[in-house]
């Protein structure tokens, strides 16, 4: 019986086989040894044999691994630094934008609400001058002129019919009643747009003075009214304005004996800011009664 362990050409031993594998060859002798092909490591040199890599223990890995995950893990003081002035310069922003937004909001609602009680006023107006009745001179229509732009305070008299101003609940509203449109104060102390009506003067006692009646309030959004008419003369190609229409001219004459033809009204409404301009709304109104208050 011979051995397998047998010399390869490299100098290195064959690796044993195990005692079941082994050969027994009668007595023609052992069969010789097939060489086995050159297993060379990559780093290993031709001229030497295998030298496996040195790898370190299992317990050294482990604690590398962990040593590396966890110097990772954390963040510098540099980059919290940096992360905590990115989110304040976009909280900042944020804030700017909604205080922005809040700030418009506001103020279309005030302009909403201000537009409102605009036409809400100048369609009780315009409705008013609508409805004029003329019966004699006493009904004409008296403008006194108090100022220009949007601190004018002008004042408005006219004898109308209907519901218009007083409501539907007035008795004024059944009959012809005087109507005075001013900017004035009601029993609360309240500026703003106002009336006084009354009814013919027959009906009033002898010491009666419109003036002391109490105004009624419209609106208190509104600041400012300015009023001029134009004559109603039918022939002119071009409208004559005037300021004022009251029965004190100079030379004697008396415009308060008839109906202008065309009344324009400018109301001025509060300002949304401190220095914002006063909002202005204004109408033209055609007096359906001019044409038969002439002079």
């Amino acid at each position: 019986m011979t051995s397998a362990c047998n010399i390869l050409p490299s100098g290195r031993r064959a690796n044993r086989l195990p005692v079941t594998l082994q050969t027994v060859v009668p007595t023609l002798g052992a069969a010789p040894a097939l060489p086995r092909p050159h297993s060379r490591h990559p780093l290993s040199s031709p001229d030497q044999g295998f030298t496996p890599l040195a790898v370190p223990p299992l317990e050294d890995r482990l604690q590398t691994q962990v040593f590396h995950r966890s110097s990772h893990t954390g963040f510098t003081l540099l980059e919290l630094m940096v992360a905590i002035a990115i989110f304040a310069l976009v909280s900042s922003i944020t804030f700017a934008l909604l205080a922005a937004v809040s700030k418009a909001w506001e103020r279309g609602t005030a302009l909403s609400e201000d537009l409102h009680a605009g036409d809400y006023v100048i369609d009780q107006v315009v409705d008013g001058l609508q409805a004029a009745r003329y019966r004699d001179k006493g009904d004409g229509l008296i403008l006194k002129n108090n100022g220009d732009g949007p601190g004018a305070v002008d004042s408005i008299t006219w004898v109308k019919e209907g519901s218009s101003l007083v409501g539907e609940d007035s008795h004024l509203a059944k009959t012809y009643h005087h109507i005075r449109f001013f900017i004035g104060k009601d029993r609360n102390g309240k500026t703003g747009a106002a009336y006084t009506a009354w009814g013919d003067e027959y009906l009033q006692p002898d010491d009666f003075d419109p003036e002391s009646l109490t105004p009624e309030l419209l609106s208190d959004r509104v600041v400012g009214f300015n009023c001029r008419v134009a004559t109603n003369d039918f022939e002119m190609s071009q409208l004559h304005w005037l300021d004022t229409w009251e029965d004190d001219l100079p030379g004697g004459d008396n415009e308060t004996n008839h109906v202008p033809r065309f009344v324009e009204i400018t109301l001025y409404l509060k300002p949304l800011g401190g220095d914002d301009a006063p909002l202005e709304m204004r109408r033209m109104v055609d007096i359906p009664m001019a044409n038969q208050g002439m002079k």
